[in-house]
């Protein structure tokens, strides 16, 4: 979706727009209905990160954060989505987020893309997922992402090389 939506724009730049559509899009193969949105009857809710690096020289690139989150809506036009401002950040910075991410010549892009279920209330929520979800042994275990977010279950991470001008992301 992230390659496809702006091929009939002459505007290629990811809006976040966009990322709101994508992320609508990419969670209703498990929230086919208003699930996704509060009052979140499974204890959960549904975001995906876009972090963009491009490199400048050997140890600098330019890099963002996108992103795109059912939590603040209640219905398909309420989707939370955003952009922050481009950083430069150094070649260790980039390999820290994940070492995928490190681009081989100047000019060169790479995105990572984590999609994932969240917590509501995060960590410290006392809210279980286990049975809403259907595990009655195992409790689903919480990570890390790459946006240094805590209350993830189930992430899915990809890296890919993005057609040129869709980043960076657009406010």
């Amino acid at each position: 979706m992230i390659q496809q939506i702006t091929n009939n724009r002459s505007e290629k730049a990811l809006t976040k727009k966009d990322f709101a559509r994508i992320t609508f899009a990419s969670c209703l193969n498990f929230f086919h209905t208003n699930s996704m949105f509060s009052p979140w009857p499974f204890g959960l809710y549904y975001a995906v990160s876009y972090e963009w690096a491009k490199r400048v020289n050997s140890n600098s690139y330019q890099f963002q954060h996108c992103w795109g989150s059912t939590a603040g809506g209640t219905s398909a036009s309420g989707i939370s989505s955003s952009c922050n401002n481009i950083q430069t950040i150094s070649y260790a910075d980039v390999e820290a987020k994940d070492p995928d991410l490190i681009c081989n010549n100047d000019g060169e892009e790479r995105v990572c893309i984590e999609c994932c279920y969240r917590k509501v209330g995060g960590n410290n929520s006392n809210i279980s997922v286990k049975s809403k979800l259907g595990f009655f042994i195992l409790e689903p275990i919480t990570k890390k992402g790459i946006d240094n977010t805590t209350n993830n279950l189930f992430i899915y991470r990809v890296i890919i090389t993005p057609k040129p001008g869709l980043f960076p992301g657009k406010n």
